[in-house]
């Protein structure tokens, strides 16, 4: 039967014992009206192994919020009594105030949410009205006046998110080929969007480049011309004039009418362009300033974006834990899709992501010593096979460069028997690439497709070094020729065959094939998409428009209208004429080994035009520079005119373009790329010891609980007689410990030590 209640809601205290007045929650000071709370506050335990088992459950980290509530509940009990007494005579002071105070004066209580101050009211032993009492005094002490200033920083920043947040989806909204590339993703997956994700920044990146060019070297140009009438142009030709009329086969050789335009270098004029007032404007430096300023800007833009694909990719996704699948099962749905079209697409991507990512897990099968040597011996002869395919394209380039202006042959054989030749070769040897590739039984698919880029990008850098070898040591001694002209109409001619033969590639391999598989063999299966083979065409269309933008500047424009067409005729083959890969692999990085592709190409081509402009002698009759040793002598001039009226201008230049200055800068570099990589390695092994000690932790939990077991197990029928444990001894500040604390552990090893194990 339950014992009477006094008017509190209370049990009377009962009588004590000796062994329970050890175990009470004392307050004295409240006199005989506590004596509820001390029997309600009363451990049970009856030995000294269940006093010890407590005390260490007490110091766990998860009893910390267990033991504030507890104390929190006796201050409110506390409180509550002294104001039952006020209506006896008492003090008349308000608990809920004192509460509120002593929460508030807590130095912890400003960074507390309202929903952790009301689990913290939970835990109160008092009425629900006292709770909302105190709740309501909390929350209003809490909100202070905000001053005038703070008010204005906040609003501004408000605004500034807001105005973010609306630039974001107005961007989303006119992002460009976003429907394309849904629909791409949907059919096909992420390997074959890659693609087409590659192809929407290369056109991207080409745009700054044409705006430069177009605004500081061609725009003055044709206002030169129009105005001086010097070269002759945009007027009925004389009978005397050598003017060359237009006939359309110019778009293909890039030659006749085009020579007379903008187009290339030949014709821009060296002279000073005379400007509103007394500003000239000098086309050698702007030509020249402009050529390294988009230079710089695509170098900035390239090493930005593999940096964060690098870091995005290869950093924050390789740890160890990875929630992918989670992610992508419970959260890759978009449940704004309402149509059905729309949903089976969202399906199939989904599904293929999958399959690309547990491809690159498959188990690797172990060999035998004498099929790992056959497999060794196999590579080894089909790389042999490669380099040497390699070596034989590049003679036969130079070969045919030199002989083909010594022969006499048709017009257009005779202009094109390069571009074509070229091409050519790079159409056929990464077929027979593959073929080899397919001998080398690759696992991974993501494997073979890095080995055929590796080797299709050696094929067409080595080609490309070959013809600007060429074009430096041979073209360039001929003083009849605009040889700077003649490198940019190869470039031109090189760009529209390769265009030409994308199309044609396109429509007799992919759109031929399926209509001979689905009318005539009905066992030839449609077309893949070759990831490999259509991205090393991109970056070698870009590597050839960085590399002939010096000398043909209108060229990106060019590129920027070839992209266009190609992305239409790829997105239309790759839905009607293409299936999906057998083979799926995962390609989420492959963005970044792209970059990486494009990167060295573009360092070779900024070598190669800085070989060109630094060492190679320009044209006497034609171009900005004619007249000139070098093309680098007009910035030498520049800073030579500065001696007298820039002084210390000039004395820092030549400072910084001594050779010991650069030895030194060479120098911090190093030393500096050397102490980052330190630190990145050490950053790694912190990583991992942090990893295994988290781990570790994990274990020691589990030990100590497993150790608390056995000491209950081992003493459950011994009972010792020794000073009891007070239950303020460990709801005290001092046995409260985080996790992993020195003194949870020490009082683990008391107890192993006290029951002798």
């Amino acid at each position: 039967m339950d014992p009477p209640c006094d008017n509190d809601g209370y049990a009377p205290a009962s009588p004590r014992t000796e062994g329970d007045e050890e175990y009470e929650m004392v307050d004295r000071n409240n006199g005989p009206t506590s004596s509820g709370l001390r029997r309600r506050k009363t451990w049970s335990a009856q030995n000294e192994t269940d006093r010890e088992t407590a005390r260490l459950l007490e110091s766990l980290p998860s009893r910390q919020l267990e033991s504030l509530a507890t104390t929190l509940g006796k201050d409110t009990i506390h409180f509550k009594h002294r104001r039952m007494k006020s209506f006896h005579g008492g003090s008349g002071v308000d608990p809920s105030n004192e509460i509120a105070d002593a929460m508030t004066n807590d130095p912890q209580f400003a960074e507390k949410t309202e929903d952790e101050i009301e689990e913290m009211l939970k835990g109160m032993t008092t009425t629900l009205s006292s709770k909302r009492v105190i709740m309501h005094k909390v929350s209003s002490r809490r909100k202070r006046g905000v001053g005038r200033f703070t008010r204005f920083k906040y609003n501004v920043a408000m605004n500034w998110q807001h105005f973010k947040y609306s630039v974001a989806e107005v961007m989303y909204s006119l992002e460009l080929w976003k429907s394309h590339l849904k629909l791409i993703e949907g059919h096909f997956g992420t390997g074959v969007t890659s693609y087409f994700l590659f192809l929407k920044w290369l056109f991207l990146i080409n745009i700054p480049v044409f705006l430069l060019t177009l605004g500081f070297v061609v725009l003055p140009q044709v206002l030169y011309r129009w105005l001086k009438q010097d070269p002759p142009g945009y007027i009925e030709p004389s009978e005397n004039s050598t003017y060359v009329s237009f006939t359309g086969i110019e778009l293909l050789t890039g030659q006749g009418w085009f020579e007379n335009t903008e187009l290339y270098y030949g014709f821009y004029t060296n002279r000073t362009i005379n400007l509103i007032g007394n500003h000239n404007y000098e086309m050698k430096y702007a030509y020249l300033f402009t050529c390294g300023g988009y230079y710089l800007l695509c170098l900035i833009i390239l090493a930005t974006s593999i940096l964060q694909s690098y870091r995005k990719y290869y950093i924050e996704g390789s740890g160890d834990i990875n929630f992918y699948y989670i992610s992508k099962v419970f959260n890759g749905w978009d449940y704004g899709i309402t149509s059905v079209e729309a949903a089976r697409l969202k399906h199939k991507s989904l599904f293929l992501e999958l399959s690309e990512y547990l491809a690159g897990f498959k188990g690797k099968k172990e060999k035998t010593l004498s099929a790992k040597c056959q497999l060794f011996m196999i590579r080894l002869c089909t790389n042999i096979a490669v380099l040497g395919l390699i070596g034989a394209s590049g003679y036969l380039i130079y070969y045919l460069s030199s002989i083909i202006r010594r022969i006499e042959i048709p017009y257009l054989i005779d202009v094109l028997a390069i571009p074509l030749c070229i091409t050519g070769v790079h159409l056929i040897l990464p077929i027979l690439f593959h073929l080899l590739e397919r001998l080398e039984c690759y696992v991974k698919p993501k494997t073979e497709l890095y080995i055929h880029m590796i080797r299709t990008m050696t094929l067409k850098g080595v080609t490309l070094i070959v013809l600007v070898n060429f074009w430096f040591t041979e073209l360039s001694k001929d003083s009849t020729l605009c040889w700077e002209t003649y490198v940019g109409e190869e470039i031109y001619r090189l760009v529209i065959v390769d265009f030409i033969f994308t199309l044609l590639v396109t429509f007799l391999f992919e759109f031929m094939r399926r209509i001979v598989a689905n009318y005539c063999i009905k066992s030839l299966s449609v077309a893949e998409f070759n990831i490999g083979r259509n991205t090393m065409d991109l970056i070698y269309s870009q590597t050839l428009c960085w590399l002939g933008t010096f000398y043909c500047p209108l060229l990106s424009c060019i590129v920027l209208i070839k992209l266009v067409i190609i992305f239409y005729v790829k997105r239309v083959s790759v839905i009607q004429n293409c299936q999906p890969s057998m083979r799926p692999w995962r390609a989420a990085r492959s963005h970044t080994i792209f970059l990486g592709f494009l990167f060295s190409f573009f360092l070779l081509t900024t070598v190669a035009v800085a070989c060109g402009i630094i060492f190679v002698e320009p044209s006497d009759n034609c171009g900005p520079y004619k007249g000139q040793n070098q093309t680098y002598q007009v910035v030498t001039e520049l800073i030579d005119s500065w001696k007298d009226d820039y002084t210390w201008l000039t004395y820092t230049i030549e400072f910084i373009s001594s050779p010991g200055f650069i030895a030194a800068v060479v120098i911090i570099l190093g030393m500096g790329t050397y102490y980052l990589r330190l630190v990145m390695i050490g950053h790694k092994q912190m990583v991992t010891l942090l990893e295994q000690q988290l781990t570790l932790e994990g274990k020691d939990k589990n030990f100590l609980l497993k150790l608390l077991q056995d000491v209950n197990k081992k003493n459950k029928d011994k009972k010792k007689t020794s000073r009891p444990l007070t239950a303020t001894s460990y709801l005290s500040d001092d046995t409260v410990t985080s996790p992993g604390g020195r003194t949870f552990i020490r009082q683990v090893a008391e107890a192993s030590s006290r029951t002798g194990l």
